[in-house]
């Protein structure tokens, strides 16, 4: 070893020294070499030697790999797998090994949900090629989340998806679901390449693929091409993903040490915004919403609700849960009380709101007469927006005069209030009178 070493560094001295010679005529001279004469380069190269002498007996860090992944769920032979393969570690290598390095924050989290559920730690890599573990992303189709849920999946599986929280985007939540239809998917199919076209494509067109061609395998409806064009795709880049995660320092990539998730649940009363709960936890409002992606509008929804929080700020947090609400001037929810003629149309319209984004507030239920719902708008600024854009019709008024008032047609006035000319108005009944406008609303 050390007469290798010698042979070595006496060449990259020779090599060194034979830079002080003239350059050709044609070529421009290079830069003077850092040591001005070979005593100093002498002196360079005993300090590297005696460098890597020091390290000659050092550990040399194995590249971590995960043995374990790959063997819970056996690799089929197959030319989309190593086509998918060849595409990972050429064109995708970047997005592929960011996605992994990605896999580090939630590895424990998903493994842990795995093994509750006695499913193969492979599946932990499924999100590579769903979402690359980014809890707010949404497909073209509406999936969200690490996992890639449908809304109606999602439901069926014991997630909380409405205006306020869509719990698609909490990683330990719907991490807990993906395994539990995981699971159901794999008991109906008993076979995961089945089991993850289904989970891509839905197992009733995987059922019918398979009765309509007589099939028994995945790779049998791949080749005949009875399923979608992603989800012949989507099965053999999973397997290939497995095949890195295996050995990836022979593929060119490395994944990251898995990390423990900080933060701690802590019971809160909502309303309240996530703003607020940052101050009073003295922490950067950026780092709640991370903390807590399924907060849609950055606003914890009414009620006892728990919200993450980090681990040094939860008894502070905890010692407020009950009362920070009554402190938050910023949250951009307020609770009114219908009257006599409103109807959840009419506020819609006069916030400047879709109809259905107040149904969803509200649970979708119907709203009726001294009924409380909720509104996305501060309260402070909802009696000024209502007044400015409704008028309180007074004895001897008609429409010729209230539109006349507010410089609006009969017609535009009528198209306002969804009414005909044959309505008769009466004293104290309330009108629109202003066009609506959108409502921007902080904290959201």
């Amino acid at each position: 070893m050390k007469t290798k070493l010698v042979l070595l560094l006496l060449a990259v001295f020779a090599a060194a020294c034979a830079t002080t010679a003239p350059p050709p005529k044609s070529l421009p001279a290079p830069p003077p070499p850092r040591a001005a004469n070979p005593t100093d380069y002498r002196k360079e190269l005993e300090d590297a030697y005696a460098a890597i002498l020091a390290r000659e007996h050092a550990p040399v860090p194995a590249p971590k790999v995960d043995v374990e992944a790959a063997a819970s769920i056996p690799i089929p032979e197959h030319k989309t797998i190593r086509g998918a393969l060849a595409y990972f570690t050429t064109d995708l290598k970047p997005s592929i090994q960011e996605s992994l390095l990605r896999s580090a924050k939630y590895k424990k989290l998903i493994d842990a949900a795995l093994a509750e559920a006695r499913l193969p730690k492979g599946l932990a890599y499924l999100p590579v090629i769903e979402s690359a573990y980014t809890p707010t992303l949404t497909s073209r189709a509406g999936a969200h989340g690490i996992w890639q849920f449908m809304p109606e999946t999602a439901r069926e599986y014991g997630l909380r998806v409405d205006w306020w929280v869509d719990e698609r985007a909490d990683p330990e939540r719907s991490t807990r679901a993906a395994a539990a239809y995981l699971r159901d998917l794999y008991r109906q199919f008993n076979d995961w390449p089945l089991t993850l076209a289904a989970y891509n494509a839905g197992p009733g067109r995987i059922k019918r693929a398979l009765d309509e061609n007589k099939a028994t395998t995945f790779w049998e409806l791949l080749d005949a091409g009875a399923v979608p064009k992603e989800t012949r795709g989507y099965v053999p880049t999973f397997f290939a993903t497995l095949l890195i995660a295996t050995d990836p320092a022979t593929y060119g990539f490395r994944l990251g040490e898995p990390k423990d998730f900080d933060g701690k649940r802590v019971a809160v009363e909502g309303p309240l915004s996530l703003h607020h709960v940052a101050e009073v936890a003295n922490v950067d409002e950026a780092v709640l919403r991370e903390l807590n992606p399924a907060l849609r509008h950055g606003i914890v929804p009414p009620g006892r609700v728990e919200v993450r929080v980090p681990s040094k700020a939860a008894e502070t947090v905890s010692a407020r849960a009950a009362t920070m609400k009554n402190d938050d001037a910023s949250v951009a929810v307020c609770s009114f009380t219908l009257r006599e003629g409103d109807s959840l149309e009419r506020i819609a319209a006069a916030l400047g709101v879709p109809p259905a984004t107040l149904a969803d507030m509200n649970g979708g239920r119907a709203a009726r007469e001294g009924d409380s719902i909720y509104l996305p708008v501060r309260a402070r600024d909802l009696g000024a927006t209502l007044s400015q854009m409704s008028y309180a019709v007074r004895k001897g008024d008609t429409y010729f005069s209230i539109a006349k008032k507010f410089g609006l047609t009969v017609e535009e006035l009528l198209d306002l209030n969804e009414l005909s000319q044959s309505h008769m108005l009466h004293p104290g009944e309330r009108l629109r009178v202003t066009p609506a406008r959108a409502l921007t609303a902080g904290g959201m």
